[in-house]
């Protein structure tokens, strides 16, 4: 029974290395968007983070199943460590590969916090840059159309 719980166990670490490297993959979809020169794709942004959304919760359920079977299995693992020593150190293969990708992910995601704060606070500034010129057309057409000057004449100086 304890080598099913194992199985499992270890099956749950490889899903979730699968799960993560998924994810590392949407960031750079979003990286890419982000830092992309053409026309922002809001379409694909929003998918990525709608993607990278579904895959954090399947990597939240394979963290609770992993943790619900290493706690039927805590006590044979700690009594009889000699016997599990492989298994263990699969184990710990799989956890320090997990790590470096939740690493990875972390600064991925700080990158494209970075480069969608600088994104927007350039359309912010576009958007009232073409306000404030918009502005300044209209106030001149007012300013214009209130004022009394005589537009030119044509004279017809051969009389």
């Amino acid at each position: 029974m304890t080598e099913s719980y194992l199985d499992m166990m270890e099956d749950s670490l490889r899903d979730k290395i699968e799960v993560l490297n998924e994810i590392v993959k949407e960031n750079e979809t979003q990286k890419e968007i982000l830092e992309s020169t053409t026309e922002f794709d809001e379409k694909g942004f929003d998918e990525a983070i709608s993607r990278k959304g579904e895959l954090i919760r399947r990597v939240d359920n394979l963290n609770d199943g992993f943790e619900s079977l290493y706690e039927r299995v805590k006590e044979e693992l700690d009594q009889n460590k000699e016997k599990h020593k492989e298994r263990i150190r699969i184990f710990q293969d799989l956890i320090r590969q997990i790590t470096d990708l939740s690493n990875s992910i972390e600064a991925g995601e700080k990158r494209n916090s970075a480069l969608a704060k600088n994104y927007f606070s350039v359309a912010r500034n576009k958007m009232n840059q073409g306000r404030k010129s918009s502005q300044a057309a209209l106030d001149y057409y007012l300013t214009m159309n209130k004022s009394k000057i005589t537009p030119p004449q044509f004279y017809d100086t051969k009389n």
